[in-house]
């Protein structure tokens, strides 16, 4: 599986799948200057466990960025932050 997730300017998710070079295989109509300068993609089996694990990281970077100062104070305390590697 090669997607590569972005976001449009009004919020709307953007979601193509890439062939093995990186090149979208059926392109979203929406110009780069349109987009925000966010993109992530992903390179995994295509399979419900790593859909799976996908929306866990979505969620888990979420988490993390809505709450930094939480995550502040929990690095300022010595505690170890969940990560998966």
């Amino acid at each position: 599986m090669h997607r590569r997730y972005t976001i449009h300017r009004d919020g709307d998710l953007l979601v193509e799948d890439l062939d093995e070079h990186g090149k979208p295989i059926d392109p979203e109509p929406v110009p780069p200057e349109d987009r925000l300068p966010l993109e992530v993609v992903v390179l995994a089996p295509d399979d419900v466990d790593s859909r799976a694990a996908l929306i866990d990281l979505l969620e888990l970077a979420h988490e993390m960025e809505s709450n930094p100062d939480e995550q502040k104070a929990a690095q300022a305390k010595g505690h170890k932050l969940n990560v998966i590697s």
